[in-house]
């Protein structure tokens, strides 16, 4: 599933790569997502500016003049470029696409169906934005956040710095190797993480999502960026989907809330 860095990858290039910010239509191909595109959104987005593309959690925005678009590419989607030769292509998961006033076409595709587009007019109010907690790369999130957080919780530490609702986009690898970067067990109880603790696993955080932001992301199987190349962190992972550990023992994986979980016994604790 995209995570945090794989949409700031995808959002770096829409707006490296976009000239013209208006949006002269909006066709639907197949409207069966996570939740059915709305048959309206066409017309209430024809000719309308884009003022600002940019990414709130695991979603990407696009501000329009009256109202914004929030995509979410679920666990399979991808946007990517495609000229006129390609109009007539169009794929068995495709769905959407956004045609620009210079010629410009973003299509959608996905597979497993799982992502979504939505238009609305308040963005704060929207149910998939208002509950959201802090951007981990803001001032916001530090350890004095993360231990106020913590404070008498029986969770696990790392479901609680997966709860989109804590901070978003900390999805299943970043957070074992923040974790890992941080010598904190996966499975240890929210309530005994000290401050000094959170300290680090913020700062872990906000370094490997910047580092995974730098490599265009994680690929394990789906993701790719706007020109179809993966994501290159997967080649840097120091603890998710390893053997041995750097320290030579071997590694641990449990399951947390179905989720697989990697640790060193020994330099995690």
């Amino acid at each position: 599933m995209p995570e945090l860095p794989e949409v700031e990858t995808v959002v770096n290039a829409i707006n490296k790569s976009l000239k013209s910010m208006t949006i002269g239509k909006f066709i639907i191909m197949n409207s069966k997502l996570r939740w059915d595109i709305n048959k309206n959104i066409p017309d209430v987005v024809k000719n309308k500016n884009i003022q600002n593309i940019y990414r709130r959690g695991k979603h990407i925005i696009l501000r329009l003049d009256d109202g914004y678009l929030i995509i979410h590419l679920g666990m399979t989607g991808i946007i990517k470029f495609i000229g006129q030769m390609d109009l007539n292509s169009i794929g068995k998961h495709d769905h959407y696409e956004i045609h620009l006033k210079d010629k410009t076409i973003l299509r959608y595709n996905d597979v497993r169906k799982f992502g979504s587009i939505h238009w609305v007019k308040n963005l704060k109010d929207h149910f998939l934005i208002k509950n959201l907690g802090p951007e981990p790369l803001s001032q916001e999130f530090d350890g004095e956040y993360l231990k106020n957080k913590c404070r008498n919780r029986n969770t696990a530490i790392k479901n609680l710095i997966m709860n989109q609702n804590i901070v978003v986009g900390v999805g299943n690898i970043y957070a074992c190797e923040a974790l890992f970067l941080s010598s904190i067990r996966p499975h240890r109880k929210c309530k005994y993480v000290t401050l000094k603790q959170c300290d680090e696993l913020a700062k872990s955080i906000k370094f490997v999502l910047k580092k995974s932001i730098k490599s265009g992301g994680t690929t394990l199987k789906d993701f790719k960026t706007l020109d179809g190349t993966p994501g290159y962190f997967k080649q840097k992972l120091m603890i998710y989907g390893c053997d041995i550990c750097k320290c030579g023992t071997m590694v641990k994986n449990i399951k947390l809330s179905g989720r697989s979980s990697f640790y060193c016994s020994i330099c995690q604790k």
